[in-house]
């Protein structure tokens, strides 16, 4: 017997997703803005497959291992750090 024609139940909308989430509905569509989850874009919204946003989070962040962190470069927040310390350097 064939199974009836419906929506894939692995295929999320952006408001089912972030529900499942606990999110809100735009902080998922710029996630999906910002590649950080896969999304396929249907007009103007997303379509997301459960078990690949899951594979995705599901894998550590490189910068909370600790080890994949390159200190050797200085990140923005340092960067400006020390722009401020120059320029009140150069005010005295």
């Amino acid at each position: 017997m064939t199974e009836p024609l419906g929506r894939d139940p692995d295929v999320l909308t952006t408001k089912e997703l972030a529900a499942k989430l606990g999110l809100s509905a735009q902080t998922v569509r710029r996630m999906a803005n910002a590649g950080q989850i896969p999304a396929l874009r249907t007009g103007k919204d997303y379509r997301y497959s459960w078990n690949a946003v899951l594979d995705v989070l599901r894998q550590p962040h490189p910068i909370t291992g600790g080890t994949n962190y390159d200190q050797s470069k200085p990140g923005a927040g340092r960067l400006a750090t020390q722009h401020a310390r120059d320029q009140a350097g150069q005010e005295l």
